[in-house]
């Protein structure tokens, strides 16, 4: 993960190549396969014989996945999978490295025993081209999705398969598996239990995305905070004011920088926590509450890459604006960052889908609160829900001290009660009229469910800053205690809505000094942040910025970069075409 983090910052595409191709498929073998897949591992990481691609979406079905109809029937006279797809509908299609480049690819499909049972979706191992020749093996139909938006270093494909037949053996085994004579055997009895189990696997894909948003946000904001730092416009008595002087371009950009840091520290605190559990689990070292910590870092995930991705978007286009029309030039990097960052709020899990996971998961857990007086909690994220009863009696105070960690954890506590309240009542409600689970908790989603999982990721975020922060060296402390407050009050600030609602507030009070903080805290960072983004930025080859050297030349390196664009100075090759456009004859 530290080399693919080091290469995302060069090269977007190449990173996604490398984490799909290698790391993805690596990590499925050693948490779906066995001992007989390992031969697969070492051609990956050893032999350098397989690039693999992750086939799972079709072009009809996408964050559905029960309903996916791409096939597996098993033949035990050949012994052998016969994998195929009944129609365009059902092709695997946006999948990674599959449109010119993969050997192999880890295929869900639907497992079919020769009873006509269908046992839902499974990972199967299949070869898609002669690692020799790159040539497709017959059977197959793959081809190119075609240009995107941006990331075009990947070549994302599409698949059908008639009849195509692969080993048995290549039945990623780990949770079920088809004898020789076609019996299935599972340590499940559900069959949704091996899907989420195979499923699960997704989640080192969504942290490796949820990394590349700490890289492009910090790049984003070390162009524009460069950029501010040394463009002047307007003042008073003949003197041009620095943009990062006004009120407005810090409030702007400030709780970009501050969200830049929390995230980044939380991700590194966070994948900690999940490359331990892990390892222990791979090895077959006990691990307490396995499948409770499971469940509670799939929450986690569900919510927070959905926080980041969007709040990457948002910083990249505000960026964008605060450099004004010089942000517009592909040269600034900012519309490649965008670009390049925007697929990931729908791929490895649509955010709005992906989202709404992690809200079944705290309701779970409000209802175990308020039942049993306990949760399932053994990361301890939510331990406080069984204290809801009181938390919901706290009121804000006036003149109290928002500039402090009580103050923003003790408040996102009661606005994660008060909103998981509400969620279960709104839920329970449309129960009572008779509506299905399914389309009560599609009642739910707008003001209820999405607000709750973004507090709870923004909680998160927080939480994990604030452990870590008691690490740092003293001197970098009181900086990052500005920017953990700054990102926290300025984060609070799109919740005082609910604040109001459930009567935490009342009068102009909590709004005002909410705002008032997070005014005073751009304020006092004014004089660091360009410090903070120095330290967040990649060098200067890898930002490739015009707007956003580290040197501080601004000017200088813009008419470098207008004077040396080919043909900048030239006469355009069509300019007979404007001058001898033919007279209207109106």
């Amino acid at each position: 993960m530290t080399l693919n983090e080091a290469i995302q910052s060069l090269n977007p595409s190449v990173s996604v190549k490398m984490a799909i191709g290698m790391y993805l498929f690596s990590n499925a073998i050693l948490s779906l396969g066995t001992e007989r897949h390992l031969k697969f591992y070492e051609a990956v990481f050893f032999n350098r014989e397989i690039l693999a691609s992750y086939a799972l979406t079709e072009i009809a079905h996408g964050s559905d996945a029960r309903l996916m109809r791409t096939t597996a029937t098993y033949d035990p006279i050949q012994k052998q999978f016969i994998i195929n797809t009944p129609d365009f509908e059902a092709a695997k299609c946006w999948v990674g490295n599959l449109g010119r480049t993969c050997t192999h690819t880890l295929l869900f499909a639907q497992l079919i025993t020769p009873d006509g049972a269908g046992h839902g979706l499974h990972a199967f191992l299949v070869p898609i081209r002669d690692p020799a020749t790159l040539e497709t093996y017959p059977g197959l139909v793959v081809g190119e999705m075609g240009e995107k938006i941006g990331v075009n270093g990947i070549d994302n494909g599409f698949i059908m398969f008639n009849q195509y037949r692969i080993p048995r053996e290549n039945l990623l085994n780990r949770t079920a598996d088809v004898t020789e004579d076609g019996v299935y055997e599972s340590s499940f009895s559900d069959p949704s239990r091996i899907l989420g189990a195979a499923l699960e696997n997704l989640s080192a894909g969504r942290i490796g995305i949820m990394q590349e948003s700490c890289h492009s946000m910090s790049s984003a904001v070390a162009i524009a905070v460069r950029y501010a730092a040394t463009r002047t416009q307007f003042g008073e008595r003949c003197r041009e004011i620095p943009l990062i002087e006004y009120q407005l371009h810090q409030w702007r950009l400030f709780g970009y920088v501050a969200a830049a840091v929390v995230f980044r520290v939380y991700i590194e605190s966070f994948t900690r926590v999940y490359l331990d559990i892990v390892e222990k689990s791979n090895a077959g070292i006990k691990v307490d509450n396995l499948s409770e910590a499971v469940s509670e870092i799939h929450a986690m995930v569900s919510c927070c890459k959905p926080l980041l991705t969007w709040s990457v978007l948002a910083a990249a286009q505000e960026c964008r604006e605060a450099c004004g029309g010089h942000g517009f030039l592909k040269a600034s990097n900012l519309g490649d960052i965008r670009s390049n960052h925007e697929p990931t709020v729908t791929y490895e899990g649509d955010n709005n889908v992906l989202s709404q996971q992690a809200g079944n998961w705290l309701l779970r857990q409000y209802h175990s609160a308020t039942t049993a007086g306990s949760v399932d909690s053994p990361l301890g994220t939510v331990l406080f829900l069984t204290d809801l009863t009181e938390i919901l009696k706290q009121k804000f105070i006036p003149d109290t001290a928002v500039k402090s960690e009580h103050f923003l954890m003790s408040t996102y506590k009661w606005l994660i009660c008060y909103v998981l309240k509400q969620t279960h009542q709104k839920y329970e409600s449309e129960l009572d009229k008779g509506l299905s689970k399914f389309e009560a908790r599609a009642k739910c989603q707008v003001y209820k469910w999405k607000t709750l999982t973004t507090l709870y990721a923004e909680y998160l975020a927080l939480l994990f800053f604030l452990e870590e922060l008691q690490k740092k060296d003293e001197e970098l402390q009181p900086v990052l205690r500005k920017l953990f407050l700054l990102y926290g009050l300025w984060s609070l600030d799109g919740h005082l809505v609910e604040l109001y609602q459930g009567g935490f507030a009342e009068g102009e009070d909590c709004a005002g000094a909410v705002r008032d903080a997070v005014l005073q805290l751009c304020a006092e960072l004014e004089g660091e942040v360009v410090g903070v983004v120095d330290a967040l930025a990649p060098t200067d080859f890898v930002l490739n910025s015009v707007l956003g050297n580290s040197d501080g030349n601004l000017y200088q390196n813009l008419q470098k970069t207008l004077f040396s664009n080919p043909g900048a100075f030239e006469r355009a090759r069509w300019w007979q075409e404007v001058v001898n456009v033919p007279k209207s004859k109106l």
